[in-house]
């Protein structure tokens, strides 16, 4: 006999029908057991979160490929929440974030992370969370010496974005500006930043750290020269998925992250 999801509530069963209960009578009843499975989509939300797609992308130490194993921030703690919420640990599909940020949008039953949560961003999908807090930020060489006081200040340089990421979002009005270069990957970035093809990066701040030093080089030859944006990252949604579900998603979520193993990820991964 399969386990007992503890998230969910086993309706009280029925009476059978009285024995002076007609044939009408008794379809009436069928008819009333079955209504709160229709009306909830056919099943518990948690167990219709097996049949979702999740999809995320190389974001180092969030998400990330590892010996052919996703690990991460956003990984270990979504896992975290599928045991909390008695959910089959599903495949992650990693992929560069415009693909996945597209098939959001257009596939029912997805869910990408982890997304900054912007105000441009709020109604177009489905949000838990959140995760952490991140500051995306412009980054240059210490040797090149850049300041700025405002974007406006961008004129003429080269900028590296990952397409569609919320930095290269944020920059998107200074085209006419500066050299805005969108890349699927970050490490095409830091590539052409240390050759001098790039005198920014735009990436998150405590990323950018780790991805540098994982790559051997010295997280202290840059420096942040603008903060563009500090917000938290989440789970999200496609914007149809039943409120129910990420509900229940969200409350495990709140579950887990009220327990110490959570700030042990966190410091395991960020520190």
């Amino acid at each position: 006999m399969p386990a007992r999801n503890p998230t969910c509530t086993e309706p009280a069963k029925a009476r059978p029908p009285s024995p002076r209960s007609g044939p009408i009578s008794g379809l009436v009843l069928c008819l009333l057991l079955l209504l709160p499975a229709a009306a909830s989509g056919g099943g518990c939300p948690a167990d219709r979160l097996a049949g979702y797609t999740w999809l995320t992308e190389e974001y180092y130490p969030f998400n990330y490929l590892e010996n052919g194993v996703m690990r991460g921030v956003s990984v270990d703690l979504l896992r975290m929440v599928w045991a909390e919420l008695g959910t089959p640990e599903q495949r992650v599909e990693s992929m560069p974030w415009a693909r996945a940020y597209e098939r959001l949008q257009h596939e029912p039953d997805t869910v990408l992370f982890c997304m900054a949560r912007t105000p441009e961003r709020e109604h177009a999908f489905r949000w838990a969370g959140p995760i952490a807090s991140v500051r995306f930020v412009l980054i240059a060489r210490k040797d090149r010496h850049i300041r700025l006081d405002s974007l406006n200040d961008l004129k003429g340089l080269a900028v590296g974005t990952l397409r569609e990421d919320v930095s290269d979002t944020l920059l998107a009005g200074y085209q006419g500006v500066a050299s805005i270069q969108p890349v699927a990957r970050m490490r095409q970035n830091i590539s052409k930043l240390m050759t001098g093809r790039l005198d920014l990066v735009a990436y998150e701040e405590g990323c950018w750290r780790k991805i540098t030093a994982r790559d051997g080089l010295d997280p202290d030859s840059f420096e942040t020269v603008y903060v563009l944006r500090e917000t938290p990252v989440y789970y999200a949604f496609h914007p149809d998925t039943p409120a129910e579900v990420v509900d229940a998603f969200q409350a495990a979520l709140d579950r887990v992250k009220a327990r110490p193993g959570y700030r042990e990820l966190l410091d395991a991964y960020l520190r």
